[in-house]
């Protein structure tokens, strides 16, 4: 996995923008999330409007909420997603722990890319 960035959206959102090797269809989303104690895991912050990307991160390959078609070839997959902020500071995936506590700018060429949509 690379983390590209882990971006301050807007109040209530932070963006992640990685890359995982593989095809997007073998990204286990399940195995995402931001523990807080007290909480069962059904009940833990997990990614939102996941948002495929191509190789650079400056275009979109599908629709929101969609997976890119003909993605059988794909070694590797640059996804970007929302993560609620204020549950804490790390998201653990099966690909390691993702610090969220110090987001940076987003960057233009994902602001004209991004979609959003209030949950």
């Amino acid at each position: 996995m690379t983390l590209h960035g882990v971006y301050g959206f807007n109040s209530r959102f932070c963006l992640v923008e990685m890359t995982c090797d593989c095809p997007p269809d073998g990204i286990d989303w399940f195995g995402f999330s931001v523990p807080e104690d007290g909480k069962d895991e059904y009940e833990l912050e997990t990614p939102y409007m996941e948002q495929f990307l191509n190789e650079d991160g400056t275009e979109k390959l599908c629709d929101a909420w969609d997976e890119p078609e003909d993605c059988e070839d794909m070694t590797s997959t640059r996804v970007a997603f929302f993560i609620a902020k204020g549950h804490g500071d790390a998201l653990d995936t099966p690909y390691g722990k993702i610090d969220l506590s110090d987001p940076l700018a987003l960057p233009e060429r994902l602001k004209s890319i991004i979609e959003y949509e209030k949950p």
